[in-house]
């Protein structure tokens, strides 16, 4: 009888493990202290994230089968919709045929509602300044650290992409975290943009934020493409943001992202006289989409001259 009972408790926890789904990622956290990332036999899973002053993050990876110490890291900057797993989703297909681990933080509507995450929660919802350790922009880096360790991994840099108000929160970090490690960053179909122009105030300018000149010829000297759809031109949109001081950067997505282009390579060139590392690229045939603007963006993240001429 007790080894009928042995057998039926077997098969259930075999059953329980079958129906999850999950193992353990093939490399061990290097502190006692990192949970476990639990990882589908696709490559799939959630890294939870609490490494740094704010509230604890979500994480949705994808992890190839074969993760080495120089394995490549994409963060991927999810849209208003904070749909990160459908971010990484999108993303899983392209990050397993190139053995890079990509990585999507949720930074849920609970913690940074509204603008507060497009701005990066540099300012409160009433425009007050917060305090830097708030900051979502100041959780990027401590990621990235986090899942160097978590994979064991040499790799000094990582590639960013952000799409949508993602775009939005990935080019005011490069603003406000000019020290970053990003190599490459692809900012994508930005709803709106924080001009290079201290006569506007924040979030559309700088005025009445600590940005510096420094700090603009350090987001300058970045690999930074500002990556536009075409079919992105609805000035109607229901996500588009058509307050007044947007609406001055241009009728819909499309012109907007050629406006900041433009006006970052003003600055840089002419007003500051500084090396300009960035590029425009249209996505053709493409709308407000992130899972189609997939296939553009990676290989700018993946690939290419670090510096242009």
């Amino acid at each position: 009888m007790q080894r009928l009972i042995l057998d039926i408790l077997r098969t259930g926890v075999l059953c329980l493990l079958v129906m999850v789904g999950f193992s353990v990622a093939a490399k061990p956290p290097t502190t006692t202290s990192l949970e476990p990332v639990l990882v589908d036999d696709d490559g799939r899973g959630v890294l939870p994230f609490h490494h740094w002053p704010n509230k604890p993050l979500r994480v949705f990876v994808s992890v190839p089968k074969s993760v080495k110490a120089d394995t490549p890291v994409i963060i991927i900057l999810h849209g208003n919709t904070r749909n990160a797993q459908g971010y990484r989703d999108s993303w899983h297909r392209t990050a397993q045929k190139n053995n890079v681990i990509a990585v999507v933080p949720e930074f849920s509507s609970r913690y940074f509602p509204k603008i507060r995450y497009r701005n990066g929660n540099v300012r409160s919802q009433k425009g007050k300044a917060l305090s830097q350790d708030t900051w979502l922009l100041s959780g990027i880096e401590p990621l990235f650290e986090h899942v160097r360790e978590q994979f064991n991994l040499t790799t000094t840099h990582y590639s960013l992409y952000g799409h949508s108000a993602g775009a939005q929160v990935a080019h005011r970090f490069l603003y406000f975290v000019s020290d970053n490690r990003a190599s490459r960053i692809v900012i994508a179909n930005a709803g709106t943009y924080t001009m290079p122009m201290d006569s506007i105030n924040y979030v559309q300018g700088i005025k009445g934020v600590d940005i510096s000149n420094t700090d603009l010829t350090r987001a300058y000297a970045k690999r930074v493409i500002v990556l536009v759809g075409d079919q992105d031109n609805d000035p109607k949109h229901t996500t588009l943001d058509r307050s007044h001081e947007s609406m001055r950067q241009g009728p819909h997505r499309f012109s907007r992202g050629h406006r900041f282009y433009m006006n970052s390579l003003f600055k840089a060139s002419v007003l500051l006289k500084v090396p300009f590392n960035w590029s425009l690229s249209v996505a053709p045939g493409v709308g407000h989409s992130n899972k189609r603007m997939v296939r553009y963006a990676a290989p700018f993240l993946l690939e290419g001259p670090l510096v242009v001429h």
